[in-house]
């Protein structure tokens, strides 16, 4: 990761957009006094999430935006944005390029941006902390404080070596856990103050409540019995009610049985007499038409014998004895002896046809012929007649058995009926004597006795163990709701607090171990860093100073078990003071050739400022930062230590992106690229830039 792009406009005294290129490396800011060459650094540290106006040279927020010149009026608002190559992902996001824009109005309000989402101010120090700097106080090192380094006193530069070792995070978090092992710790003193409150209370409440539950359980056993009780009467009575009624659906199978076939007699019965209705009917009809055919007959046979007697009759038959004749001959017909009566007839007639009149004769046979089918009609309406009457016979006969058989079964019905009135009397009985029982047990139990209740046999005592039992529950008296409640409710508190002081001193004890583990991460990380960083700054302040000494020393502080704070004691002093050690600082010492060893505050300026970088180097070379930022850090330095400074710098290039901004033409020729900055007569900071390797090309060609 490294600073890719910077965009200003309207910070300060660059009014126009301007937007300088950086790539890794080394990057040199140069130009007069007074051009704004520092207000690149301060926008820098602005966009980076810098709240305190004293750092940014100014008094107030709207400071940093242009204030306007003789010949340019005043912005509305700053902005910048700082553009970070993320390819190895250091800063927090997905993308490979990140943009940090910062806005802010001349009204207060303000706004940060990453790829154009807003975002909080929260948010962007937590990414670029996370990243390797942002919080850091070398990150930007602002004009004439580098010295500042060395003389913040023990405490800081632990801070610094703190923030370079990257347990700053460790601390933060160490913090954290020792804040919520106090509120921990608070909880569990109100839960253990509570938990002394009630727990006399509840064991008075116990007391009570355990004399309620020994009259429970009488209670229970009553209720046991009583269902026992209960459960047998409603198996008796439901099997005495499912027998009755299985007895009642019985005799109305029966019933319906009886009266479907009473119905069907019924129907064949009327169905019989409608039809003897009809046969008799008929039989009239026929009696009737035979009467008739009786009298055509006669009619007819008067009318032959006319006819006869105007034929020629021989003188010696007497026509009486025809008729004496014919009449036998009609009265023997039978149906066995229909030809013989006809032959007969036709040979009667014959005998006394000898009349020569051809009309009579004709109606003669006309009437002869009549007379025989007369005849024929006459036998097949007797035979009908008589199949009739025999039918008639057959069904009054039949009827006869019928209403024989109707009458059994409608004896047989009233008998079923009157069984099942008092079926249905004795069920109603059972019934009465069920809903009697189940209201009783409501009344005994609180509830209705249920199916599922159901006993099929009990002991034979069980009655007067109930009735023990009940006047045991007598003697003891009631129970009181309210206590009980009043139990359980405190009860269930105890337990809860009990739950939670377990839970909290488990908390408390996790915690800690938490608080030992997070110390002894620092503890080795902080030893491992400054044991590395304090070798560096030994070398470096030789090769700055060509020669001369320089360390770091612990400053130590014991604390005792009462927490009370201890200098630490000389060796070789007898007393022994129990506690443990704290490190609360960083001593530097420094002695430059030809001199004696002296504190940081025995230094000259330019001492000091050496010293500073000394310090700086070896942070930065230890643990490298994404970029740092010097404004002006060598300009208390001689032309001779700025050679030095400028190639150590050359050399943490490779690892560490720098942005000077310089007057001195050492640190000019280490950086690969120049921006000049230059105020113009509006008042507003210009950029020019140069890449010194391509001026070097185009030099030699």
């Amino acid at each position: 990761m490294y600073l890719k792009r910077l965009e200003i406009h309207g910070f300060k005294s660059f009014a126009h957009k301007t937007v300088l290129e950086f790539e890794p490396g080394m990057t040199a800011v140069v130009g007069p006094n007074g051009s704004g060459k520092s207000n690149v650094a301060d926008s820098l540290r602005w966009v980076m999430g810098e709240q305190s106006m004293k750092l940014l040279r100014g008094k107030k927020t709207e400071d940093v935006i242009f204030a306007g010149s003789d010949k340019k009026s005043k912005q509305s608002m700053a902005e910048v944005a700082l553009t970070f190559d993320n390819k190895d992902h250091k800063l927090p996001f997905e993308y490979s390029e990140v943009e940090i824009r910062r806005r802010v109005y001349r009204d207060g309000e303000s706004e940060y941006l990453v790829n154009n989402q807003r975002v909080r101010l929260l948010d962007v120090v937590d990414a670029l902390s996370r990243s390797g700097f942002g919080a850091s106080h070398y990150a930007v090192i602002g004009q004439g404080t580098i010295d500042q380094m060395v003389l913040a006193g023990p405490a800081e530069v632990k801070n610094l070596i703190e923030e370079a070792s990257g347990v700053k995070p460790y601390y933060t978090k160490r913090d954290k856990t020792i804040r919520r092992l106090e509120q921990t710790e608070e909880n569990l003193t109100q839960v253990s103050s509570l938990i002394n409150e009630i727990e006399p209370r509840l064991k008075s409440l116990r007391r009570q409540a355990k004399r309620m539950e020994e009259r429970e359980g009488l209670e229970k056993e009553y209720s046991d019995l009583n269902r026992q009780y209960f459960g047998h009467q409603y198996y008796l009575l439901d099997k005495e009610l499912k027998e009755i009624s299985g007895r009642f659906d019985g005799s109305q199978e029966g019933i319906k049985k009886l009266e479907h076939e009473i119905g069907s007699f019924q129907k064949v019965l009327e169905k019989e007499e409608v039809q003897t209705g009809n046969s008799n009917s008929f039989l009239d009809e026929l009696d009737k038409k035979g009467s008739a055919l009786e009298k055509k007959k006669l009619d007819l046979l008067e009318k032959l014998a006319e006819i006869r007697g105007k034929l020629k009759v021989p003188v010696a038959r007497d026509f009486s004895v025809f008729r004496k004749q014919f009449e036998e001959i009609i009265e023997s017909i039978t149906e066995k002896n229909l030809s013989e009566v006809k032959k007969k007839l036709k040979d009667l007639v014959a005998e006394y046809s000898q009349s020569d009149n051809t009309e009579l004769l004709k109606q003669k046979k006309e009437l002869d012929d009549r007379l025989e089918k007369m005849v024929e009609e006459i036998h097949d309406h007797n035979t009908a007649r008589e199949k009739l009457i025999a039918e008639e016979k057959r069904k009054k006969s039949f009827l006869t058995e019928e209403e024989k058989r109707f009458r059994i079964k409608s004896s047989q019905l009233n008998l079923l009926k009157e069984e099942q009135t008092k079926i249905m009397v004795e069920k109603a009985r059972i019934e009465t004597r069920f809903e009697s029982m189940l209201q009783t047990s409501r009344e005994t139990m609180g509830h209705a006795v249920e199916p599922t209740d159901k006993v099929e046999s009990v002991a034979a005592d069980l009655p007067h163990k109930i009735e023990k039992l009940k006047r045991q529950l007598e003697l003891a008296g009631g129970v009181d709701e309210l206590t009980m409640q009043e139990y359980r409710e405190t009860e269930e508190r105890f337990n809860y607090l009990s739950s939670q002081h377990a839970d909290l001193t488990k908390a408390v004890t996790d915690l800690r171990q938490v608080i030992d583990e997070l110390d002894h991460v620092i503890k080795k990380q902080f030893d491992e860093a400054y044991g590395l960083i304090s070798t560096k700054f030994s070398e470096y302040f030789r090769i700055l100073f060509n020669g001369g000494r320089a360390h770091m020393n612990l400053l130590k502080e014991i604390v005792t078990e009462e927490g009370e704070e201890i200098e630490e004691k000389e060796e070789g002093e007898d007393e022994e003071i129990k506690g443990t050690k704290q490190v609360v600082g960083i001593e530097i010492k420094a002695t430059p050739p030809g001199k004696k060893l002296s504190t940081i505050a025995a230094l000259s300026g330019g001492e000091r400022a050496l010293t500073s970088i000394a310090l700086l180097c070896a942070m930065l070379a230890s643990y490298p930062s994404p970029f740092v930022v010097l404004d002006e850090v060598d300009a208390a330095l001689d032309e001779a230590n700025s050679i030095r400074f400028a190639k150590i710098l050359g050399t943490l290039a490779h690892q560490t992106q720098f942005v000077t901004i310089t007057h001195n033409r050492a640190t000019m020729h280490e950086a690969h690229t120049l921006y000049g900055v230059t105020m113009t007569d509006e008042g507003i900071s210009k950029i020019l830039s140069l890449k010194l390797e391509q001026a070097e090309k185009q030099v030699k060609s």
